[in-house]
């Protein structure tokens, strides 16, 4: 198998297998038909050997542009401000031309001009450049596109949720360089998949096909400078009390880990605040932020 980061041939091994009927009665309760985009009966999730990534297969299985859509009609939240959006801030500088990928409704186009720091954006979902409430550009085009149009332009280009839905990880990644210029920032912003949200729970819905392409971690993120002309300035971690109250829901509502659910059941009831102080100060949050310099 092909890794779609390193694109070497067995660098790629098979983890795991997934029911695919499975995975349609699970969006079907989120309200989505997916249906046609599984023509097998299996899903398997691999690893790429050089990076630690792991990615579905077949890509075949990845939503389009109309799942965004419907996506974003069921789950009214999923355009909002996020907490990678503001820390990322910290790394740009005012006007400073930045390219975002993947902009939905100009959330963070607004941010950007708030700080008096030039945006421009590019999405895939025609209700979300309709409803662009920034006073930025969002274009409807892919990052080769504009890669060929503005080549060496922009001093960052960032993504933030969208790395995650790539299946063609290495054009995709190479196409954001090719916009940059030499000594710009990729900054990248993912769900964290070494996840408290995930440890037991590797059928979350949405970490799966058609919405994730793939899966990725700290060290499949540090692993970019091995592949690319990259250079790893700094990786956060969204602290736990950001989604402290989600987090203990969903460990109270897996039904695995029977006894540790009891446990923490427990000490919630009897010592709330120290539980959170502990597993605060244990677990790492659920997005993960990766600043890169071109080099």
């Amino acid at each position: 198998m092909v890794s779609p980061v390193s694109l070497k041939s067995n660098d790629a091994v098979l983890i795991e297998e997934f029911n695919t009927e499975s995975i349609i009665n699970s969006y079907r309760e989120l309200g989505l038909n997916v249906n046609h985009f599984f023509s097998t009966k299996s899903l398997s999730l691999y690893k790429c050997k050089s990076t630690g990534y792991r990615f579905y297969y077949p890509y075949t299985s990845i939503g389009d542009a109309h799942f965004y859509s419907e996506l974003s009609k069921v789950r009214k939240n999923y355009y909002s401000t996020r907490w990678e959006h503001l820390q990322s801030l910290a790394y740009l500088k005012n006007k400073e031309n930045v390219l975002e990928i993947g902009s939905g409704f100009g959330i963070y186009l607004s941010l950007l001009a708030e700080n008096k720091i030039n945006g421009k954006g590019l999405e895939l979902n025609p209700q979300a450049i309709e409803n662009n409430n920034s006073p930025y550009t969002i274009e409807n085009k892919l990052i080769g596109e504009e890669s060929k149009e503005n080549p060496n332009k922009y001093d960052a280009v960032v993504m933030f949720q969208v790395l995650e839905h790539v299946p063609k990880v290495n054009s995709f990644i190479t196409d954001a360089l090719n916009s940059l210029k030499k000594g710009g920032k990729l900054i990248i912003g993912v769900p964290n998949n070494n996840p408290y949200l995930f440890i037991n729970d590797k059928h979350h819905t949405l970490n799966l096909p058609p919405h994730h392409a793939g899966l990725w971690n700290k060290k499949s993120l540090k692993s970019l400078e091995k592949v690319f002309p990259l250079e790893l300035e700094v990786i956060e971690f969204e602290p736990l009390e950001e989604s402290y109250d989600q987090f203990i829901n969903h460990l109270l509502s897996n039904k695995q880990n029977f006894y540790y659910r009891k446990l923490v059941n427990i000490t919630r009831k009897l010592f709330p605040k120290l539980l959170k102080k502990i597993l605060c100060r244990l677990i790492k949050g659920r997005n993960v932020l990766a600043v890169f310099t071109k080099k």
